[in-house]
């Protein structure tokens, strides 16, 4: 009987990433589209999904899903080419927000989803990403002051609608139900 419980968890929990990385694809794909100045300036939400899988499933979860998310949103653009510096950026949300939450501020609350995402994206969009930009695709160097604007706008969004998810009773009973296995 426990290595059935342990399958359904594992099951659950992979379910659950795939889904998110499914929400940061598919949103990915709906900003870059209508949001997009020039290759390097774009405004996009699609780290809702990376960060969740990090702050709830921990940095290797987050780390997948980003990775994951990348690589589908590569193939599925219209330039379907991976550029390594970039996938390790969304690589760097998923695991730092997922460090954050699971090293320096445990418990569920607005300060950890703050704090995390804050701490992903300077670190995994606005550091990271920018370096793959200015190699790749000759963003000027001051473009990363530009990307840390466009950051902070992101990274509020998303935390609010982590906040919102995480407030919904359904969802809060089904991510607690599975991380406590």
């Amino acid at each position: 009987m426990q290595g059935q419980n342990s399958n359904k968890s594992t099951a659950s929990k992979l379910a659950v990433l795939a889904m998110l990385t499914a929400v940061s694809v598919v949103l990915g794909i709906i900003c870059k589209n209508l949001f997009t100045v020039a290759v390097y300036y774009r405004f996009t939400v699609e780290n809702i999904g990376v960060i969740f899988a990090g702050i709830f499933f921990g940095p290797a979860a987050g780390a997948l899903v980003g990775l994951a998310s990348d690589a589908v949103s590569c193939v599925l653009s219209t330039n379907p080419a991976i550029n390594p510096i970039i996938s390790l950026g969304a690589v760097t949300v998923g695991a730092v927000s997922g460090l954050v939450s699971r090293y320096l501020i445990r418990e569920h609350t607005d300060r950890q989803f703050i704090v995390s995402a804050a701490s992903a994206h300077l670190v995994g969009q606005v550091v990271i990403k920018s370096v793959g930009k200015m190699i790749y695709y000759g963003m000027p160097w001051y473009g990363i002051f530009i990307g840390f604007a466009i950051s902070v706008l992101a990274c509020a969004i998303e935390v609010a609608v982590i906040r919102i998810l995480w407030r919904n009773r359904e969802i809060n009973k089904l991510i607690t139900g599975i991380i406590s296995k």
